[in-house]
């Protein structure tokens, strides 16, 4: 790959180092005025180009390299920095009037409902978005894109209260979200249906008749989750036990909807189209129709970012094929990157987004490389061995993003990915023949049951593979430094093969060294820390004690370490100071070991003494001398 062979790239490098600065910086001016300037440089390095001498080339470069940063940091602040310009105003009201912008999700005790924000007096949109969760009511049926007038409060979306847990105010606020709030019975009514957003409102209400369809047929539990996430991009009502059984198996991918789902469809709907294929007419007739029908389902599947990002592919192959001119797999990844982030510049820091091309990019770049190094004989074994060389090539290019975000490892992902792959194409392939046939009562009654035994069958492979011994390396902390240096030793190790020249295999050494010598220097850090802290748990006391690597947990309810609090509040926390922790009862009266020591509320730990006042505790008695380093009140 070439650089100056792919004329996008110029375009969309300076493009996204302006969403970058955008995003990671604080921009306190007006911003609105770098769109001129954006469009001033733009016509400047045109003029330049058209008019320059030779060897001048680079200063039309420089001025159109500019106009995109500025375009990037113009579009990127228009969507991000903007949220904070209502927050008083939302702060003292209570009466509001909001427009559904998403099919609405039946939880345990509400709906939960993300819509935008209107004053009531004058129906003036805020730049502002909310998810409420609104009592049920059996009369009422909310459904996306009708308006709604309720009475409460907003409260702005915490962040987070935990050392290193997940920022849901940051993931909301890309997604334009700022606020929530939980709206009673008879505080809130429909009131009128917009009519702006017909094409994803259609698609909304197809998703919930498609899910209705599979419930109807008799599918429920985690069948019912499994396929109305794989096929409708619906993952909403799925155990999350199943969930985490699905990535520590290495194949989450399966449960939402991707460029697999996406070119199964195409697959389909390109068999049934190939009488179209004739002349020019027809085939412009079938592209035309191939395009409609791929992105109607990316609507109706959410258009998340893996699905839009193929659905922006097979429209410049399928395009492509009809001017009969070869498409190179780069210009595509290239351009459909750029267009998405034109219309969407925050895709960027999507996870899914960033995992869906890194994958793609991956395929394309290993997986011949991969399946050259054996030719097997047998039709079957060449199957699997592509199918392995795809896993390989998506897990190489993927597996630093991962294990930065996630800090697991799943060492049977290519078992899991030989034994589901072909069974989940299937699974996606009965769906869509349930869905045809569900006016026929016996035979889609047939269909679903197979269906169900194809689901029950993939479940029972992942949780055997999750239960194998060693299935998962957990707890592993790698910063983001050393993610972008594992990066660029996977990019120097495929030049050092592709070029086989010396000077890259000494970057690739250079760079290992580099890595081992900051994971020493981290290591070294977090082994020689001791620490206490109190963690924030919603109906939870804990508190940890730390010292050179391992930690005892005081709780009056956590019991192991498969809990969600202990997932979602201390789990990160202990990865990325590697701290191995074993889980104490609070009402533990005496409990010592090598570092600390527990007597009723005292613990003495690192030549301190600490006194732990629980809720039910009452104030020392002031007639008495209490002498401790601290007082730490769960």
């Amino acid at each position: 790959m070439i650089f100056r062979n792919y004329p996008v790239l110029r375009l969309l490098l300076p493009y996204v180092a302006g969403i970058v600065v955008a995003y990671t910086t604080n921009l306190n001016f007006n911003y609105y005025w770098l769109t001129p300037v954006a469009g001033i440089c733009l016509l400047l390095s045109y003029l330049t180009y058209k008019f320059q001498k030779y060897g001048q080339e680079w200063i039309s470069g420089i001025l159109m390299q500019f106009g995109f940063i500025f375009f990037g940091i113009t579009l990127t602040s228009t969507a991000y920095h903007h949220q904070n310009e209502d927050y008083n105003l939302l702060n003292d009201n209570k009466l509001w009037i909001a427009k559904v912008e998403e099919q609405p999700v039946a939880k345990a005790k509400s709906v939960k409902v993300v819509a935008s924000i209107c004053q009531p007096n004058n129906y003036t949109a805020l730049k502002q978005k909310a998810v409420l969760y609104l009592a049920p009511d059996s009369c009422r049926n909310v459904q996306q894109g009708q308006i709604i007038l309720f009475s409460t409060y907003l409260s702005e979306i915490a962040g987070p209260e935990n050392p290193y847990a997940f920022d849901y105010k940051q993931f909301m606020k890309r997604k334009g979200i700022g606020y929530t709030a939980y709206v009673p019975k008879m505080s809130w009514k429909i009131i009128g249906q917009e009519q702006g957003h017909y094409v994803m409102t259609s698609a909304g209400k197809i998703q919930h008749y498609f899910s209705g369809i599979f419930s109807d047929v008799g599918m429920s539990g985690d069948e019912y989750s499994i396929i109305t996430a794989i096929l409708l991009g619906n993952d909403e009502t799925m155990n999350p036990s199943l969930k985490s059984s699905y990535a520590a198996a290495g194949v989450s991918h399966i449960l939402c909807v991707s460029g697999m789902h996406v070119g199964i469809i195409f697959m389909i709907l390109d068999f049934l189209l190939k009488p179209l294929g004739f002349n020019d007419k027809t085939r412009l007739l079938k592209t035309i129709i191939l395009m409609l029908f791929i992105w109607a389902y990316a609507c109706i599947t959410g258009l998340s970012p893996s699905v839009t990002r193929a659905a922006t592919m097979f429209t410049f192959v399928s395009v492509g094929g009809l001017l009969r001119r070869n498409t190179n797999i780069f210009h595509s990844l290239y351009a459909s990157l750029f267009i998405l982030l034109l219309i969407k510049p925050l895709l960027l820091f999507e996870l899914g987004f960033q995992l869906s091309y890194l994958a793609v990019f991956g395929i394309v770049l290993f997986q011949k490389m991969i399946v050259s190094l054996w030719t097997p004989k047998n039709k079957i074994l060449s199957y699997f061995w592509n199918l392995i060389s795809v896993s390989m090539a998506a897990q190489i290019s993927t597996f630093p993003l991962s294990v930065f975000y996630f800090g697991q490892f799943p060492n049977y992902f290519l078992l899991a990915n030989m034994s589901v792959i072909a069974l989940s194409f299937i699974v996606v392939v009965s769906g869509v023949v349930l869905l045809s046939v569900s006016f026929i009562p016996f035979v889609s009654t047939a269909v679903s049951w197979v269906l169900t035994k194809e689901i029950q069958l993939m479940n029972i492979i992942i949780t055997g593979i999750e239960g194998l011994p060693g299935a998962v390396t957990e707890n592993i902390s790698i910063s983001f430094e050393q993610m972008i240096l594992f990066y660029a030793l996977i990019s120097f190790i495929y030049l050092m093969i592709i070029k086989k020249k010396k000077t890259f295999y000494w970057c690739s050494l250079s760079i290992l060294l580099f890595i081992i010598i900051l994971f020493d220097i981290d290591k070294y850090r977090t082994q020689n820390i001791d620490n206490h802290i109190v963690f924030k748990i919603n109906k939870t006391q804990a508190v940890e004690f730390s010292h050179h690597g391992s930690g005892v947990i005081f709780s009056d309810s956590l019991r192991n370490k498969e809990s969600s609090d202990y997932g979602f509040s201390i789990k990160n926390y202990e990865r990325h100071e590697r701290i191995v922790s074993k889980i104490v009862n609070l009402d533990t009266m005496d409990y010592e070991n090598d570092y600390l020591l527990k007597h009723h509320n005292f613990i003495i730990t690192n030549q301190k003494i600490y006194y732990l006042k629980q809720k039910k505790d009452k104030l020392w008695d002031k007639n008495r001398y209490l002498s401790v380093d601290s007082v730490l009140i769960l």
